[in-house]
């Protein structure tokens, strides 16, 4: 009797593990927006496109435009939403089914009597603990993803304006061709790498503003007797348009970096630990601001600075 229940509860634990791998393995293919909506297959079959085509007159050919932009914005905003809900979906479901499991086999091995049986479930709760830890990992967007899916949601709302816009426009100025240019951009804002790349740069631009501003000096009656001469340079510094150039006046005031405070030497190296503004036009605008700002503008100085900008600008 008792191998017969230790069977039957070996047997309900495979059962359970079998659907919790299924339900991994459509967690990881869900998401995909390969799978056209029906309204979006009519607007993309070619039948509204050819009706538009051989429509003639400027107002009814606008309507026919207007109707199949419309149908594939609809289609697009489908697929989206059930695109947020499987990703939304898909990892609770995976992580809870798997430590359910754990659980369950960590229990059995406490309870169940016969030391073969015993050695298998703890074999298995282990295996299926580390599997969550891996699915864990793989699955890291569980606390990530609401921030992404908040960025693809502006990325899109960026993407529809254009749009918007043409639709206002009679067909003569906005084509359905040039319509299908903002609709592909519009499909295209949705997508987790787009999503990626904008906090990205989002975080770079942030981190350039922090770094702009996180070392300040204080102002002594010296600094500001030689605000002139910043302002000076500051201007002269409009005259330089290309990145190249800025690239090059940070290699040519390199070596004068070495005769300024320790202050500035620190305040470059704090900004620019890595020396990049050598070889990264963004970077090297960075580097040049702030220097300038917290200089200690001479009249030898600000020659140096004048007589740079000049011969980069060549």
């Amino acid at each position: 009797m008792r191998a017969r229940s230790q069977a039957r509860i070996t047997l309900s634990v495979v059962a359970l593990l079998n659907q919790n791998g299924t339900a991994t393995t459509r967690g990881c293919q869900a998401g995909r927006l390969g799978k056209f909506t029906s309204q979006l297959q009519i607007a993309l079959d070619g039948t509204q496109e050819k009706a538009y085509l051989t429509t003639s007159g400027d107002d009814a050919r606008t309507q026919k435009r207007n109707e199949i932009i419309l149908a594939r914005m609809r289609g697009y905003d489908i697929e989206f939403v059930d695109f947020e809900r499987q990703l939304y979906g898909q990892s609770n479901t995976v992580t809870i089914g798997s430590d359910i499991v754990g659980l369950i086999l960590g229990g059995l091995t406490a309870t169940t009597g016969n030391a073969t049986t015993k050695a298998a479930l703890g074999a298995a709760s282990i295996g299926v603990l580390g599997a969550n830890t891996a699915i864990n990992k793989d699955l890291y967007y569980q606390k990530t993803i609401p921030a992404l899916l908040a960025q693809m949601e502006a990325n899109r709302l960026k993407a529809k304006l254009p749009i918007l816009q043409g639709l206002a426009q009679p067909e003569s100025k906005y084509s359905l061709m040039l319509a299908y240019i903002d609709l592909d951009s519009y499909k295209s804002a949705g997508s987790i790498p787009g999503a990626i790349s904008s906090v990205t740069q989002d975080a770079a631009n942030a981190k350039d503003k922090a770094e702009n501003s996180v070392i300040t000096f204080m102002r002594t009656s010296t600094d500001i007797l030689q605000f002139p001469n910043i302002q000076a340079v500051e201007v002269q510094l409009k005259i330089l348009t290309s990145d190249q150039q800025f690239i090059d006046l940070a290699k040519t005031m390199e070596p004068n970096l070495a005769t300024r405070p320790a202050e500035i030497q620190r305040l470059v190296k704090t900004i620019d630990p890595s020396n990049a503004r050598l070889i990264d036009a963004r970077k090297a605008k960075q580097v040049i601001k702030a220097w300038i700002a917290e200089e200690n503008m001479t009249p030898a100085n600000k020659k140096q600075w004048i007589d740079a900008i000049t011969s980069v600008s060549k």
